[in-house]
């Protein structure tokens, strides 16, 4: 049906559900115990009316598809020779065999019911209980409609990614859903593997289990790059019922092991020559009796089916030795289903029904061994790439503006990687949208990107003809009705850094910035022509006008910065910002004047993210050395600010730093870290990542992807999702040399 209820044969339907991964291999034991307690809770939830079958569906990425939807689109500017450069290496990646799978997960769940209102009925609430046991698990889900159900099993029969129905065919012709994704024809006269149209596919199953299960098996066979279907049929047994199985099985070993000490007796055998396979047995179903009675198990039938197709015979056979060679390294055996491949290809299908009458009867503790979660992946069409997730080593495609809150950090130790990590999605930007890109570049690190993609650098330092007037303010500076509100918090993080000292601006200097602020702006707010726009020689001038005592001493402090050697930031801005790729250079203005004159190129940058707004244009920022804006309190108010405003403003700043100490003394920074959704982790001191775990919530062994490792390796947060990535980007290119900052690798 349309709203994706299947109605398999009569009186039962199902509908299926579509869950993301977690990071389950990721989580330290207390933590991984902790998600297998939550998952054996929910598979307790399914009553013996509910038939269970979970799907792992591994596709193989069209290559063609892939370029198409990955590969930078050729434009109409002077940049198309990077983007060949860095198409080229996307698909060397792709050809190393790194991206060539999809890991998707699916739950089908089977109810019966007397018609299809009635289904709709069931099927909703268990959907919903569904849903929210996921969302306690931190797994994105949600529902297939008919659509989505029916272009998942036309991927099954075809391995075509393209899926061209509308549910208006059926009116029009006299047809069924099934004639839309039914190959051509079905050969199953083969023993264990059949022909579908052009392709071959064969069914086995888990036949042998070893006594101690482990929860890795099903991720070591998903891990595999085979296109392939792991499915997992659950039912659960009414609890009298197993009550009664399990002791009639008690009690017929019990009359065995009576017979056999008998059988001792009677030919003069040691009592404790009976067969050790009976006492073992005997002691396993007495647990299993326990387990019941006392530790809130059930007993589940438990069918698991690995369903794999191909071009060729011999890529089957490939296929089939990879799969059982997998099972035997976890002590497991894979059987072949002879004259059943028609039954299993059903099976294997996520439509809610098993039709191979073989299964394990197992506890809840033991079907959920087979637990579905390994690890998370990052793969969006027509997103940027990251790297390569250092678990299933495939590469990581993600829009970052996908996010709710597209606000990031990039931390790392020197050497670490971290800006090259920062250039790296500066040209995934430059080269892939119309966005603009804006740095504040205090260690003079970003200028060969920036000249090798034809962007502007602007040197600020005290000598430099270079001007920003820290005074500049669009009319749309604010959302609120009056943008001096605005302007006045930014006046007094400036004269805070000039004049605060050690103790800080009084309430009656602070009071007085703020009027005088106002007064400042009164010609141009009148009459907002470019020539009306005041300076910071404006607002000295009028301070030296007001009456209070104060006030000499406040212009006396700013007079070094308006008339004096320090007097870079009291003339009009003459800088040409037309460039969409621009880097502020201030590495010379030095320590005295650096982190004002951060605070002033971001306060510009705001000016030019208000007018980006306007046009529909996106607005990415970039501040390295970002702690330096967290050691004065108003400057840090003012950044606050502006990462809660960028959102809605259409920009995505970005901080980097490499002192994470400094950054973490800061409560205003460690709420914006733990209130950001896009974080670059790369490796970390001891101490910085002891807090840094504590404040992110990751498990310590997370935490060893950003321990002692290489550079450009790490940890990817991006929402709910934490990845951990490698950057081995080719050195042999000059995007390369544009973004490294190797003494070695660079000219100059």
């Amino acid at each position: 049906m349309e709203d994706g209820i299947c109605e398999i044969v009569p009186g039962f339907y199902s509908k299926t559900i579509k869950f993301e991964d977690i990071t389950y291999q990721l989580l330290d034991r207390d933590g991984k115990v902790d998600v297998f307690t939550r998952y054996c809770e929910f598979l307790n939830y399914f009553d013996p009316q509910i038939h269970v079958q979970i799907s792992i569906v591994n596709r193989a990425i069209d290559k063609v598809d892939f370029k198409n939807q990955m590969f930078l689109k050729y434009r109409e500017d002077n940049l198309n020779e990077a983007r060949e450069e860095y198409n080229k290496m996307l698909n060397e990646k792709m050809m190393q065999g790194q991206s060539n799978m999809i890991r998707e997960k699916y739950l089908t769940f089977t109810v019966k019911a007397v018609d299809y209102r009635n289904a709709v009925q069931i099927l909703y609430r268990v959907e919903n209980d569904i849903l929210n046991n996921f969302k306690s698990f931190g797994a994105q889900a949600h529902v297939l409609n008919g659509h989505e159900r029916l272009a998942l099993m036309n991927y099954f029969f075809s391995g075509a990614e393209s899926f061209i129905f509308d549910y208006n065919y059926l009116l029009a012709y006299d047809l069924s859903t099934k004639d839309f994704i039914a190959p051509d024809s079905f050969d199953f006269k083969r023993k264990n593997l059949y022909a579908m149209g052009q392709r071959y596919g064969q069914t086995v199953f888990l036949k042998d289990l070893p006594p101690d299960l482990s929860d890795k098996l099903i991720a070591e066979l998903s891990d595999l790059p085979i296109g392939m279907n792991i499915n997992i049929h659950i039912d659960s047994i009414e609890q009298d019922k197993a009550f009664d199985l399990v002791k009639q099985k008690i009690s017929f070993m019990e009359q065995q092991k009576i017979d056999e000490e008998r059988k001792a007796i009677n030919k003069g055998y040691d009592l404790s020559m009976i067969p050790w396979e009976l006492r073992y047995s005997l002691d396993e179903a007495e647990d299993l009796l326990d387990n019941l009675q006392n530790k809130n198990q059930r007993i589940f039938k438990f069918t698991c089916l690995v369903h794999v197709s191909a071009d060729t015979l011999e890529d089957l056979d490939d296929y089939i030795y990879q799969i059982k060679s997998v099972a035997r390294k976890n002590n497991c055996k894979m059987g072949d289903l002879d004259y059943l491949q028609e039954e299993a290809m059903n099976s294997s299908l996520p439509i809610g029904v098993n039709l191979i009458d073989i299964h394990r009867t197992l506890t809840t503790a033991s079907t959920a061994i087979f637990i579905p979660f390994t690890t998370q992946e990052l793969f969006q069409p027509g997103g940027m790439y990251y790297g390569i997730n250092s678990i299933s080593r495939n590469l990581i495609f993600f829009d970052r503006k996908s996010l709710k809150n597209a606000n990031g950090f990039i931390l790392g130790t020197p050497g670490s990687g971290k800006s090259f990590a920062a250039k790296r999605e500066m040209l995934n930007v430059l080269l892939n949208s119309d966005d603009e890109v804006l740095v504040i570049d205090p260690e003079r690190e970003y200028g060969a990107i920036a000249n090798g993609l034809h962007g502007e650098v602007i040197h600020i330092s005290a000598g430099s003809k270079n001007h920003i007037n820290p005074f500049d303010m669009t009319v749309d500076y604010s959302d609120s009705d009056d943008p001096l509100l605005l302007k006045s918090e930014f006046v007094l993080s400036l004269c805070e850094l000039i004049v605060g000292g050690n103790e800080g601006l009084s309430s009656i200097a602070k009071t007085i910035i703020d009027r005088v602020t106002k007064l400042t702006y009164t010609k141009y707010l009148a009459d907002p022509k470019p020539e009306n726009m005041p300076t910071l020689v404006t607002f000295h001038e009028i301070l030296k006008q007001q009456p209070e005592p104060e006030t000499q001493e406040l212009a006396l402090g700013l007079e070094l910065y308006v008339t004096g050697s320090l007097s870079v930031f009291s003339k009009p801005t003459n800088i040409n910002i037309s460039n969409r790729f621009i880097v502020y250079d201030i590495k010379d203005l030095g320590k005295q004047l650096k982190t004002l004159g951060m605070l002033i190129v971001l306060d510009q940058i705001w000016n030019r993210i208000t007018l980006n707004r306007s046009i529909g244009k996106r607005t990415w920022i970039y501040m390295d050395e970002i702690y330096l804006l967290f050691q004065n309190e108003y400057s840090a108010n003012y950044l606050f600010e502006l990462y809660k405003r960028a959102r809605k403003w259409g920009g995505v700043p970005t901080g980097i730093t490499q002192n994470v100490e400094d950054l973490l003394i800061s409560d205003l920074a460690r709420r914006m870290l733990s209130n950001s959704d896009f974080i670059l982790m790369m490796n970390q001191a001891a101490t910085d990542r002891a807090e840094l775990e504590k404040l992110l919530n990751i498990s310590s062994r997370q935490g060893n992807y950003v321990t002692n490792v290489s550079p450009g390796q790490g940890l990817l947060f991006c929402g709910s999702t934490i990845v951990p990535f490698t950057d081995n980007f080719p050195k042999n290119t000059n995007l390369y040399k544009m973004m490294t900052t190797k003494p070695d690798e660079t000219s100059g």
